[in-house]
């Protein structure tokens, strides 16, 4: 029944589509039940029909597939007349399926006709833009690299950077089988997981910048693949690159060259086109029109930093920085992540713990680290898992490795403490601020049962010196005598919130691993945006969470959990260590 009402929907708005007068001397058939099809969607109902556009009598086809009307339907363009040479978009030359953009994909359903009569819609303008040659020419260049990838048999890994000179690269391989090409071998490993660089050899190739700030009509990226296109572009370089590759070219040896052609795109970044010039006779055929050679297109998968960080939201301008993180638990374990997916550079580790088991399901590193080191196993799986970040690991007490290494403050951008430890981060802000020398220092910690959690940014220096506000500041004794209190709290702290399952020594705050990561975030966004300047206060952030599964507990919450937070308003004006008095 529902295969039925679907295909009655089908027919039913490919008729009005013909009814519309949309599309001239349109005819409706259907594909045999049962028969046989290449398609990965299966269609069964198609309508054909004629527009005029530009001057250009165009025959299409528009077919709906099952999925239809939660998809976009598809158009082919089946013939045109006066005829015309290969068009971009379409997925054959001269014809073939129009290309609809990926983000595409907000459709209203109920009104399939509509959808239909958009995307015939943008058929007409996709042809009305691409018909004038010059128009053509520069979507051709637009889209190098994904019509490179339709003529290359394979592909290998692509670490170059783009530059506007021919420069010496470097083609990786093992035995016949190529691996990779660099511009900095060094790069190349850094880019790497552990393992699997050994037993690699390298040989001389070549960057070969390409193409002028307006493309010339006609072009389309299969006359790279030729020896007689490639000589066109190479005559057209300035003089000054001209000299350079002949130099260049001087360095090949034997019958065989690698070029990665960075091809100029209009308004975009240059494409990477990798191409194989071999059986390489009578003089370089890049300079000698004599030469004899055959090309391979070879496909290039980018995993150079500038490619791949932006595409991921990770800054560019944060590869150059360094990080301390104390503490690696729960919260640490994501910031440590978090900060390396952001494209920060080097990341050192400090904790003295190993991963209990018991904490599997709160830890980012989970079951498979039980036992290990906490910072071992974090330094294992972001090297793994993501490139160009050096990681550090320390295992052992932070104020010992201070004491034993002072420098090391000095020596990061930022500090990170996550130990979730009172008195070592009292310890810690005091040593910070006792040095103007010092970086800044975010405190961040998570209170019991997801009641909420915090993240303080403090010695963060300005023009005029360093702004007042540090984690002394929250700290105050109510009582003469009694126990300082963390004023910032939302957990009263008159209760003991710390649980014992297996003795004294096992006991544990209890909180989720969402808790963890809500409160990893809240640091991770405050540290981003002092190493990008983009604050020189001293906020104290704060999240709060759940009331009421906190207080079915038998908790209480102070009356600051109502109350709307001022970042700034914890900072104590006879504060010993930030007030400067």
């Amino acid at each position: 029944m529902i295969a039925q009402s679907i295909s009655m929907m089908h027919e039913e708005t490919l008729r009005r589509i013909d009814l519309g007068g949309v599309l001239k001397d349109c005819q409706i058939w259907w594909l045999p039940a049962g028969a046989p099809t290449s398609e990965p969607r299966a269609i069964h109902c198609t309508l054909s029909g004629r527009m005029v556009v530009a001057g250009h009598t165009v025959h299409l086809q528009v077919s709906l597939p099952t999925e239809f009307p939660r998809c976009l339907p598809e158009i082919e363009v089946l013939e045109m007349f006066p005829p015309v040479g290969e068009l971009p978009h379409l997925s054959a030359q001269g014809q073939g399926k129009v290309c609809f953009p990926q983000d595409a994909n907000l459709l209203d359903a109920d009104e399939p006709y509509a959808i239909v009569l958009d995307a015939l819609a943008f058929t007409r303008n996709l042809l009305e833009r691409m018909l004038p040659d010059s128009k053509r020419a520069s979507e051709f260049a637009r889209e190098a690299f994904v019509y490179w990838g339709q003529m290359a048999q394979r592909g290998v890994e692509c670490v170059v950077t783009l530059g506007e000179h021919p420069a010496p690269i470097w083609v990786l391989s093992k035995g016949d089988e190529l691996r990779a090409v660099v511009d900095d071998v060094a790069e190349y490993v850094a880019s790497r997981a552990p393992g699997g660089m050994e037993g690699l050899e390298s040989k001389f190739a070549l960057y070969l910048p390409l193409g002028a700030e307006r493309v010339a009509s006609g072009f389309h990226p299969r006359e790279l693949a030729t020896l007689d296109g490639l000589r066109k572009h190479v005559r057209a370089l300035p003089e000054e690159d001209r000299i350079r590759l002949s130099l260049l070219l001087g360095h090949v040896q034997g019958t065989e060259l690698f070029v990665v052609v960075g091809l100029r795109r209009p308004q975009e970044e240059r494409a990477l086109l990798g191409l194989r010039i071999f059986d390489i006779q009578g003089g370089h055929p890049l300079e000698d029109v004599q030469a004899l050679a055959r090309i391979e297109p070879v496909l290039l998968r980018r995993r150079d930093h500038s490619f791949l960080a932006p595409r991921g939201g990770a800054g560019k301008g944060l590869r150059s920085r360094r990080v301390l993180l104390a503490g690696c638990g729960a919260v640490g374990g994501y910031i440590a992540f978090s900060l390396a997916r952001a494209g920060i550079g080097g990341i050192s580790l400090v904790d003295p713990d190993l991963l209990a088991l018991e904490n599997t399901y709160r830890h980012v590193c989970g079951l498979s680290w039980a036992g290990i080191s906490k910072v071992v196993g974090l330094q294992w799986e972001i090297e793994r898992a993501i490139p160009y970040v050096s990681v550090n690991a320390y295992r052992g007490r932070f104020e010992r490795l201070l004491d034993s290494n002072a420098s090391l403050l000095l020596e990061n951008d930022l500090v990170i403490s996550a130990m979730g430890h009172p008195t070592m981060d009292l310890d810690l802000n005091k040593r910070v601020w006792s040095d103007t020398k010092h970086p800044p220092v975010i405190f961040t910690w998570l209170e019991p049962l997801g009641v909420g959690g915090h993240a303080l940014l403090t010695h963060r220096s300005k023009p005029d010196g360093f702004p007042r506000g540090c984690l002394k500041c929250l700290y105050s004794r109510p009582v003469e005598g009694g126990a300082i209190q963390n004023r910032a709290a939302f957990a009263s702290p008159d209760a003991v919130y710390t649980r014992d399952t297996l003795g004294c020594g096992s006991r544990y705050l209890p909180f989720a691993d969402l808790d963890a990561q809500r409160t990893a975030e809240l640091a991770t966004r405050l540290a981003l945006r002092a190493l990008r300047g983009e604050v020189s206060d001293a906020p104290l952030l704060s999240w709060r969470g759940e009331r009421k599964p906190f207080e079915d507990e038998g908790f209480s919450v102070t009356e600051l959990f109502s109350k709307a937070l001022d970042p700034f308003g914890y900072i104590r004006e006879d504060c010993p260590i930030c007030s400067g008095k």
